[in-house]
């Protein structure tokens, strides 16, 4: 065989498989990713080349890095189209979120045939337990399909894969890949707002009694798919690529939990979850259809692949030193991952271009980044900076072009500088910007001003999310007010009544700090331990809340800014907005109800409401790549994305219109 065809090389196993082919001199590996124009050539060559490494014992293969790309090609076109080339096989590698059964993903595909000369087709699938039940009966359609058509065919299914690196399509490869990314972030997430709770605290994982779960390397998976094309010579159809032995969960969560620096804990009883356990349990999504139950297999071999491939199954045994090692690789790559990803958030407020414009003889300074899609406009809360937003930037850069810029009125210039006003500088930023097409972010009072300019000039708004959306105003009801809207009332208006009372102001909210992190951590029970540790602010913007009670000055700025924002009722013009509205409460938003963003929804004729349990005020900091899927699934009108199952931002989202609540506690 000197000619083959990858469809999926950007999947782990997919990039495994053609490091292994391309280790003999003579094959040429022709590819075109199912993620079309989410993997450049280069991307690819680097996951193949990074595979090979790791076939190779951590030394690069013979030739090195030219060799594989000497013979690694794209095809034009997708896995859709035919490609102008002849091969001896064909090789599909499934998307395990794929809605569509493997007919309807390989039908065009298989079209081409004749055209490129194929003489078989391999099709790929990882097992996923319930989620592809009566997975039998499409393998058998598929494989009439071909009959059909008399192309030679296997049909492999693969257990879990683990891989040390982590997939960069919009899933994660498998369930326990899917397991050890959340269990990542979700363990930074949490010990950026308590750095040392799980010093105190195991995580507990709910899980059926005697749960398993079958894993596979995707080094080992690779060499028995190549061993098995290399040496199959018999009509057999159906092959099974399985560990040799199913895995305990309980003993997987206890190993894994020493390479990731936390207890974790596989438990049977649901109720002693608390609530940062049940957060973690409800993000797995339907992870725990992945577990096998006693007397379970994870796969249904119909025949020996290891036998075929002449391979020992002992070889694929992942002992406990074996998985503990492995799970510690992964960790540091996702470690090196987390890393990068805030360095260049750090970084970002130096790569964004700054520009001015003067309007009304005042210089407003407003940033700009990105070249491509269609413009989000960032309207950011009153008196705050830019540090929560650049997380969420970095993502939202990848597609579209970002303009942002901190409110004026608090620092400067002295009031009068109100809602009015604040409309008046995003109708100059955009002008200035020649832009006649935009997305618009609002963050807690940011949504007034979306509104209002929204009907100043709708023709430019194409959508509208708004973040923790605060709503209050003269008259609202009270109960959608939170107890920090209350207070701050009440202390804005006496300071505009007595400025003088700006520093009496600003110590009480300098002395009224959260509650400290060893005080929480003493708390005896778990529940409520848990539920502090949620509601605590991240560690890193404790020194950016209070940014509007610096000096006297801007107090008595903010003062009159708040109360001229109060005296402004929005919600007779919701009816009006003719654009889509996303509106996202949180479960833990300590400064604006999650039930004012939920009534507003209901107010506007084309709302999303989507509640996100877990979460603070501060949550498109604490979870960006949550939010910036959130947010791009929905500028690019998108609500079927909500359905993956293990969609980076996305899984399990889905979008109701004008739907008082829709919970969310879906992984990133």
């Amino acid at each position: 065989m000197n000619h083959i065809l990858i469809i999926g090389i950007e999947s782990p196993l997919g990039s495994y498989f053609a490091a292994r082919w391309l280790r003999a001199s003579d094959v040429t590996v022709f590819y075109s990713p199912i993620a079309v124009n989410t993997f450049s050539a280069e991307e690819v060559l680097d996951l193949v080349f990074q595979a090979s490494v790791q076939i190779n014992n951590g030394l690069p293969a013979e030739g090195g890095r030219r060799s594989i790309e000497e013979r690694l090609k794209r095809v034009a076109g997708n896995a859709a189209q035919s490609p102008a080339v002849e091969v001896d096989e064909v090789w599909y590698f499934a998307d395990s979120t794929a809605s569509q059964t493997p007919v309807e993903l390989c039908s065009s595909l298989i079209s081409t045939f004749p055209a490129i000369n194929t003489e078989k087709f391999n099709y790929v699938e990882v097992y996923t337990g319930g989620r592809n039940s009566g997975s039998d009966t499409r393998h058998r359609e598929l494989s009439q399909c071909l009959k059909m058509r008399n192309i030679e065919h296997r049909i492999f299914i693969t257990s879990q894969i683990l891989t040390t690196r982590r997939s960069r399509l919009n899933q994660d490869s498998s369930a326990i890949m899917h397991f050890l990314s959340l269990l990542h972030s979700f363990k930074s997430e949490i010990e950026e707002r308590s750095p040392q709770y799980f010093d105190f605290q195991a995580l507990r994982c709910f899980a059926p009694p005697d749960a398993t779960l079958n894993l596979i390397t995707a080094d080992t998976a690779s060499e028995l798919l190549v061993h098995v094309a290399q040496k199959d010579k018999s009509t057999r159809i159906n092959f099974s690529i399985f560990g040799p032995q199913n895995i305990p969960f309980a003993a997987l969560c206890e190993n894994i939990g020493i390479a990731y620096g936390l207890s974790v804990l596989a438990v049977q009883d649901f109720n002693s979850l608390n609530a940062i356990d049940r957060i973690f349990h409800e993000r797995l999504g339907n992870f725990y259809s992945d577990l096998t139950l006693k007397n379970g297999t994870a796969v249904l071999p119909d025949a020996d692949a290891y036998e075929v491939a002449g391979i020992a199954p002992e070889r694929a045994i992942l002992d406990e030193d074996d998985q503990i090692a492995l799970f510690e690789l992964i960790r540091r790559g996702q470690d090196k991952e987390l890393a990068a990803c805030k360095r260049r958030a750090a970084e970002l407020p130096s790569k964004l271009l700054h520009k001015t414009i003067t309007t009304r003889g005042l210089e407003l300074n407003y940033y700009v980044g990105g070249f491509t899609g269609t413009p989000v406009v960032v309207l950011n809360a009153l008196g705050q900076g830019l540090e929560y937003w650049y997380r969420l930037i970095n993502l939202l850069l990848e597609s579209h072009r970002v303009i942002i810029w901190e409110p004026r009125g608090t620092v400067s210039p002295s009031p009068p500088f109100g809602l009015c006003n604040q409309v008046d500088d995003v109708d100059a930023v955009l002008r200035q910007e020649g832009i006649d097409a935009c997305h618009l972010i609002g963050w807690c009072t940011g949504p007034k001003v979306a509104i209002e300019f929204y009907l100043r000039r709708p023709s430019m708004v194409r959508s509208m999310a708004f973040l923790n959306g605060t709503f209050k105003c003269d008259g609202s009801p009270g109960e959608l007010n939170s107890p920090y809207e209350q207070n701050l009332d009440s202390v804005c208006r006496m300071v505009v009544r007595k400025p003088a009372m700006a520093a009496s102001v600003i110590k009480t909210f300098q002395d009224g700090a959260e509650e400290t992190e060893g005080e929480i951590l003493q708390e005896t029970d778990p529940e409520q331990r848990s539920i502090a540790v949620l509601k605590r602010m991240n560690e890193n913007l404790k020194a950016h809340v209070l940014a509007p009670f610096r000096t006297e000055e801007t107090t008595v700025n903010y003062a009159h800014q708040l109360v001229d924002f109060w005296s402004h009722d929005v919600r007779p013009k919701a009816k009006d907005i003719k654009v889509p509205v996303l509106l996202i409460g949180t479960e833990y938003d300590q400064v604006a109800t999650p039930e004012a963003s939920a009534a507003a929804a209901m107010l506007f004729p084309d709302a999303r409401y989507l509640h996100i349990r877990g979460a603070t005020h501060y949550f498109l900091y604490e979870r960006p790549e949550f939010v910036a899927g959130l947010l791009k699934a929905f500028f690019s009108d998108e609500p079927a994305a909500g359905s993956m199952q293990y969609a980076s931002g996305t899984a399990g989202i889905q979008y109701a219109p004008n739907q008082a609540y829709q919970s969310a506690t879906t992984s990133n």
